[in-house]
This record gives C-alpha cells, structure tokens and sequence, in this order.
C-alpha cells in the first residue's frame, strides 16, 4: 500500500497531466476551425447585387442582429388619446 504522500503526488501528476490533455484536444480543435474558418473568407462573396440593408443605430445590439426591429427616433411620441389633468 502506498504512503499518503506518495499517493498525493500521484494524483497531482494524474490531474496536470490531465489538464494538459484537455489543453492540447483545445488547441488543436482551435487549429482545426481556424484554418476551415480562413478557408471559407478567400471564397469570393456573391456578386448579384441586392437591396442594400439600412443602417441600424449602434445603441442596439439586438436590432444588428435582427432580433428586434429597429426603433426610429422620434423627437414628439405620438399619443391616441387627450392628456385630461
């Protein structure tokens, strides 16, 4: 049986060495898509021309993203009903 020291050490080379697995699988993945990513930049893009896109304000991030609708600016918010006081 092995000593409680012994038995420590192991397990701490046993995780590094696990650690450094994992970070290897990681950096070779990340290899991996970044040269699939590049090769999919040098095709050239479609040269039909289309409607160009309006411009959407940088304040909103959904609207770049097309989750939401762009929101105009208005400078007077228009109401149906009277203002009573």
């Amino acid at each position: 049986m092995a000593r409680p020291a012994q038995s420590a050490v192991q397990r701490i080379q046993v995780g590094l060495l696990g650690l450094l697995a994992v970070l290897l699988f990681v950096s070779i993945a990340n290899m991996i898509l970044d040269r699939a990513d590049s090769g999919l930049k040098t095709q050239p893009a479609s040269t039909v021309p289309g409607p160009q896109a309006e411009p959407r304000p940088k304040d909103e991030p959904l609207a770049e993203l097309g989750v939401t609708p762009s929101v105009g600016t208005e400078s007077d918010p228009k109401t149906d009903q009277p203002v009573t006081q």
